[in-house]
């Protein structure tokens, strides 16, 4: 019952796709996603619905728990659907934890969407878990990150072996060492991955402000989206928003924390045509920072589009680096963090087409309400 509590409260709140993705509405699915299922209020209702499950399954077996075992119960039910927000805040997604006291997105920009270093520190499940069900699960998601490391072109070789060696080593503790020694290891491995992400981060944000410093100062900084490559601290991209009078610029680049190590970072994903009219950056590339992209425009059709296009208004309530561009016929709406293909992505609109008003708009600030404003 432990182990269900803890698979199940740290996946609870991803049911939200059952309502977003599942209503087959882009637009709502950005809205709802990491919504309400993933604030501190709607993990706690998660956490008291699955103490109720097992309170009734507990008097239908007729089992009675000691005091110590009810405390522990409560605990990890608390605890479960708490990490899967903590954890949801370390990327660029963003979540809105304090609701409804207050309705901002957070992002960490810390670590990737799906960190395979952390599946490396939990090797040792293969071992430690009594059913073979879930020791398979453990071996297939370990080959899983090995495979799409080797065909995505988005990790190193350095990071391969880096993630090969921890796998192992972990595979071996589980095997030969205490139990309660091994999942110790497993918990400070997991907590490291994410400490030394995060001072990364802090480090690219350093040397990409360095650089504005000295070549952009005309522009104001409003944001910096930072994201890892997988497995790598040392490799960042990052998108800039920023403005100068009524004209705002979203500026992607690749910043690397070892330009002159052979951990060389890779550039897959952002060479590829994309749905933004991205233009070429009319700035140096220097050994830490290469530029692969920009869009200019005018602060005033952001605004436009939010005051005549209720689409527009509700998608701005969740795009944190938004653009827009007229293509044909289409009035195209995006948001440059997931835009890797020319076709319209998960997170790009057209306003062109026919469509009616959002049934329910979430109470979200915009993210560029600093460009909204005037």
């Amino acid at each position: 019952m432990f182990l269900s509590v803890m698979v199940v409260g740290s996946n609870l709140p991803d049911a939200d796709v059952l309502y977003s993705f599942g209503s087959g509405d882009k637009l709502a699915y950005l809205l709802e996603h990491r919504g309400h299922t993933h604030t501190v209020l709607g993990a706690l209702f998660a956490s008291v619905a699955m103490l109720v499950v097992c309170a009734a399954a507990l008097r239908l077996r007729r089992v009675s728990l000691s005091r110590r075992d009810r405390a522990v119960l409560v605990a990890l039910a608390l605890l479960a659907p708490l990490l899967h927000v903590a954890m949801d805040s370390l990327n660029t997604y963003g979540v809105h934890p304090w609701w409804p006291i207050d309705d901002r997105w957070f992002y960490g920009d810390s670590v990737f969407i799906v960190e395979p270093l952390f599946w490396a520190s939990a090797a040792s499940l293969a071992f430690l878990l009594r059913s073979y069900a879930g020791r398979g699960f453990v071996v297939l998601a370990l080959l899983a990150a090995l495979y799409l490391a080797l065909t995505t072109g988005l990790v190193t070789r350095a990071s391969i072996a880096l993630f090969c060696m921890l796998a192992i080593a972990m595979l071996v503790l589980g095997r030969y060492a205490d139990p309660k020694l091994s999942l110790g290891v497993a918990i400070g491995l997991c907590l490291t991955v994410t400490t030394v992400f995060a001072l990364a981060s802090r480090q690219a944000a350093s040397r990409i402000d360095a650089y504005v410093t000295t070549q952009l100062a005309a522009w104001t900084t409003l944001d910096r989206v930072l994201t890892p490559l997988p497995m790598n601290p040392l490799c960042w991209e990052v998108i800039l928003v920023q403005s100068a009078g009524e004209r705002y610029a979203l500026r992607r680049a690749l910043v690397s924390l070892a330009p002159n190590s052979r951990l060389r970072c890779p550039a897959v994903g952002l060479d590829r045509p994309t749905t933004a009219p991205l233009t070429p950056v009319a700035l140096t590339d220097t050994p830490t920072v290469h530029w692969h992209g920009e869009i200019v425009g005018a602060r005033d059709r952001l605004r436009m589009l939010a005051a005549t296009s209720c689409e527009a208004a509700a998608f701005l309530r969740f795009a944190r680096v938004p653009w827009s561009s007229e293509r044909g016929n289409a009035r195209l709406i995006g948001d440059l963090r997931y835009d890797r293909e020319p076709e319209l992505g998960f997170a790009e609109l057209d306003l062109g087409r026919a469509s009616r008003c959002p049934r329910f708009v979430p109470p979200w600030v915009p993210p560029r309400r600093d460009l909204l404003q005037r």
